[in-house]
C-alpha cells in the first residue's frame, strides 16, 4: 500500500490569527505525488476534479475540489504566478470548524470502490493530531527525512491504525455524501465545457441523491432498507443522446418510475409539473398528472429547463413506436 503524507503548514491552512482564517484553506500537493490524484491539464486554466474524500474520523464521503492553479502557464503578470496543485478544505470535510491545524499530519490512500456496477476511485483520509503518540512521531519523521521537499512523503507499507479506521468503515452503516457549498459555488464559476468532465457515473448519482435528499422527485418516497433504497439517478436527456453526467440532468425517481420516465409515459413542464401521456392507461401514473415534482432547496441540482425541453419533444411519447417494452 502507498499513502500520501503531507505535513500541514501555515499558509495553505489560510493564516489563522485570532481563530480566523486570512484566505481560503487548502492542502497543497507535491509535483512528485500528482500520481496519487486525478490527472490535470496544463493548457486548461485552472483545471479542477472532484475528489470524494472519505475521512476517517467521520465515516462520510465528502466531495472537494482539486485544482491545478497554473496561471504561470497562461499569460499571468503577477510577480509570483501559480503552478501549484491544491485541494481545498470545506467545512463538511472539517466538521464546520477549523479541524485541520499547522503541524497536523494528513494521510491519503486512495482505493478504488465498485458502487452499482460502476468504479469510483475514493480517497481515505486521517488526520493525526497528537503530537506524543508513536504514530504521529514516526510519520513526523517521514515527512522530514523525506526527498520531496516541503515536507511531503511517500510511505509504501501499511499504516495498521489507518487500515483499522477503514475495516471499520467498511463493516459499518451506509456511508454518508455530503456536498459542501462551496464546492457546488466553485463548479458553479468554472466553463461551462470543464463542468462537464468533473462528473462521472457515481458522482452524478451522488449529487442527483443528495440534491432530491434521497427522496423520488415524483412520488417524494423511498423504500429503503439498511444500505438499499429503491431510487436510481435518471437523465432527462438520455445518455444515448449525447445527455450529460451533470447534476441539472438528474432527477432521483424511485425504479418504476424512471422506468416510466425513459419511455416517456410522462414529461415535466417548465414550471415542473408532471405532464402524462394521454395514451397512459395505469391510473396510477395518471394520478400524478399536473403535480409538481419535488424541487431541491439548492439551485445548483435544479433540473435545466434546456434539458426538460429536450425530454418534452424527443422522448415524450415513446413508448407509442418503441413496439414491445
Amino acid at each position: 500500500m502507498k499513502y500520501y503524507l503531507k505535513k500541514c503548514g501555515h499558509q495553505e491552512l489560510g493564516s489563522v490569527i485570532n481563530g480566523r482564517p486570512q484566505r481560503g484553506r487548502y492542502l497543497l500537493t507535491s509535483m512528485h505525488t500528482l500520481d496519487f490524484f486525478p490527472p490535470l491539464s496544463e493548457t486548461q486554466l485552472n483545471d479542477s476534479a472532484l475528489l470524494p474524500v472519505i475521512p476517517l474520523y467521520s465515516g462520510k464521503k465528502v466531495y472537494c475540489s482539486y485544482v491545478y492553479h497554473n496561471d504561470k502557464f497562461h499569460g499571468s503578470t503577477a510577480a509570483h504566478p501559480r503552478n501549484e496543485y491544491r485541494i481545498y478544505l470545506n467545512k463538511e470535510l472539517e466538521g464546520n470548524h477549523l479541524l485541520f491545524e499547522v503541524g497536523d499530519i494528513v494521510i491519503i490512500r486512495p482505493e478504488e470502490i465498485e458502487e452499482d456496477s460502476e468504479t469510483q476511485t475514493v480517497y481515505f483520509l486521517d488526520l493525526i493530531k497528537d503530537r506524543e503518540s508513536a504514530l504521529y512521531q514516526d510519520l513526523d519523521y517521514k515527512t522530514e527525512t523525506s526527498a520531496i521537499r516541503g515536507a511531503y512523503a511517500v510511505y509504501d507499507g501499511r499504516i495498521d491504525e489507518f487500515e483499522h479506521k477503514v475495516d471499520a468503515i467498511r463493516s459499518g452503516p451506509e456511508t454518508e455524501i455530503v456536498i459542501d457549498t462551496s464546492v457546488t459555488a466553485r463548479i458553479e464559476h468554472t466553463d461551462n465545457d470543464a463542468v462537464a468532465g468533473l462528473f462521472n457515473a457515481v458522482s452524478f448519482r451522488d449529487f442527483v441523491m443528495v440534491g432530491y435528499e434521497s427522496l423520488c422527485a415524483v412520488t417524494g418516497t423511498v423504500i429503503r432498507h439498511e444500505s438499499y433504497l429503491n431510487l436510481e439517478a435518471a437523465h432527462i436527456k438520455p445518455k444515448s443522446h449525447g445527455g450529460l453526467f451533470m447534476p441539472n440532468n438528474g432527477l432521483a425517481l424511485c425504479r418504476d418510475i424512471h422506468w416510466a420516465f425513459d419511455k416517456g409515459f410522462f414529461t415535466l413542464n417548465d414550471d415542473f409539473t408532471v405532464k402524462v401521456h394521454p395514451n397512459t392507461t395505469s391510473e396510477w401514473l395518471r394520478s400524478f398528472d399536473g403535480k409538481q415534482i419535488m424541487l431541491p432547496k439548492d439551485q445548483f441540482f435544479r433540473p435545466s429547463i434546456e434539458n426538460i425541453q429536450y425530454h418534452r419533444e424527443n422522448v415524450y411519447g415513446l413508448f407509442l413506436k418503441s413496439g414491445r417494452l
